[in-house]
């Protein structure tokens, strides 16, 4: 009897050992399944938050970009008693003598960048025209001595530029045409095909622009010379006649 107690106890503890691992095993199953699937929705909504950021950013650089765009940044101003009006003037007045005319009322802002040390901070311009901006860049070897002007970028923008200024002069030295457009390196070979064929089109002209291309189409019409020839009689002399004749032939009728 003691016997088949303890083997009725054994089957009974092994089968709930064996529901146990069951239970355990789907309930395993559905909580993995849980957290998959909420795993699965918070990666989709951290997608869609990244993908917003990233518009949101790239508006914001847009917006940074318009907002400078027709700004020139002013170095070596000196800074000492000018004050915003008098800078207006200053800035006005050092334009004016590169040979182009600046009104004040094309200028929008003016205002200096930077912490106040001993050092002029840069004065950052702002035009109310855009083609007047590339104007003054186009005058600016013309500015005092001291004193040069650049575009105003945003800081990222100035930190790329300046990592990318060894390469343009990397690529210079190897006799390559370089410079920097915005944040990105243009790099052109000397014989680049492009700017050959760009050469010839502007050099090469079949026809001088004194000379004018004919029409083979069109018909030569006849000079004021070849118009007396062909006008036979003087149609003066053909009309005086015709009245000579005609008053004669009346007298004889008479």
């Amino acid at each position: 009897m003691d016997k088949n107690i303890v083997m009725l106890w054994e089957k009974l503890e092994e089968k709930l050992n064996q529901q146990t691992l069951t239970i355990t095993s789907a309930v395993t199953t559905n909580v993995m399944e849980a957290i998959n699937n909420k795993m699965d929705s918070i990666i989709q909504e951290n997608k869609k938050l990244k993908t917003q950021i990233t518009k949101l950013e790239q508006k914001l650089d847009q917006m940074e970009i318009d907002k400078r765009k027709k700004n020139l940044v002013f170095f070596g101003v000196e800074e000492k008693g000018k004050r915003e009006s008098e800078l207006v003037d200053y800035i006005k007045e050092i334009i004016t003598d590169t040979g182009l005319h600046l009104d004040s009322q094309e200028i929008s802002n003016v205002y200096r960048i930077g912490a106040q040390t001993n050092k002029n901070r840069p004065v950052v311009v702002s035009l109310t025209t855009i083609w007047k901006k590339h104007l003054i860049l186009k005058n600016k070897s013309s500015l005092p001595s001291g004193i040069y002007v650049k575009e105003d970028y945003p800081k990222h923008i100035i930190e790329t530029r300046k990592q990318l200024q060894p390469k343009v002069e990397e690529e210079r030295n190897k006799g390559n045409f370089a410079y920097i457009k915005y944040d990105k390196l243009i790099v052109k070979k000397p014989n680049d095909p492009g700017r050959e064929k760009r050469k010839r089109e502007q050099s090469d002209s079949p026809i001088s622009p004194t000379q004018k291309r004919s029409n083979p189409n069109k018909a030569t019409m006849p000079t004021a010379t070849n118009t007396k020839d062909v006008i036979k009689p003087n149609l003066l002399n053909y009309i005086a006649r015709g009245r000579s004749s005609s008053l004669s032939e009346v007298s004889k009728n008479n």
